[in-house]
């Protein structure tokens, strides 16, 4: 269960992009993958901040969690078990042996020309990479639209973003440097 900090001067947005957020991220199946959200919405200043610290996944799994392998003549066949790595596992292999003896036969199935499987096997892929894009990207989801004005905080484990429609200002960079430093404390060290 995500544990969300709201801070602001109307209790209805609060609540309303808390439960937008909540959607947003039961719908893109990463719910999960969150251990804090921390709103600061304040429309009579235009202000929107959302930190978001990611929950620990552990270390890269390897390629046979999520693919089999087979040797067929003149390289390794793959098959992808778990989808959400497909993206990552295709970036990794084209930036190992290049684009031209990578082959994406179908959405998940690959040939890669001239690679033995052990070596493919051997591959390990960081989860984290995905989670981040995506919480981004479900970040950039709940981002009231007129708010084009926007500086972004990004580490390890926390990602924030403050918004605002006119014009950035010292203050609202100041608040929103704060909460990226506490979300990174974390709760019990607040």
């Amino acid at each position: 269960m995500v544990e969300f900090e709201l801070e602001g001067t109307e209790q209805y947005a609060l609540e309303s992009y808390q439960w937008l957020l909540q959607r947003i991220l039961m719908d893109m199946g990463i719910s999960t993958m969150v251990e804090r959200v921390r709103l600061v919405i304040r429309p009579d200043q235009t202000l929107f901040i959302i930190s978001m610290r990611i929950k620990q996944s552990g270390s890269k799994r390897p390629l046979y969690d999520i693919a089999d392998t087979e040797s067929q003549e003149g390289g390794t066949f793959i098959t992808i078990k778990d989808e959400s790595y497909a993206p990552r596992l295709l970036s990794n292999l084209w930036h190992k042996y290049g684009r031209e003896r990578v082959q994406q036969l179908t959405r998940l199935e690959i040939f890669v020309e001239g690679a033995p499987v052990e070596e493919i096997t051997d591959i390990r892929l960081d989860p984290e990479e995905e989670v981040r894009s995506q919480l981004l990207d479900a970040m950039w989801r709940l981002l009231p639209e007129g708010l084009k004005v926007r500086n972004e905080y990004f580490n390890d484990d926390v990602m924030t973003i403050v918004a605002t429609e006119h014009g950035m200002t010292v203050d609202f960079i100041a608040e929103a440097q704060n909460v990226h430093r506490n979300m990174i404390k974390g709760p019990e060290e607040d």
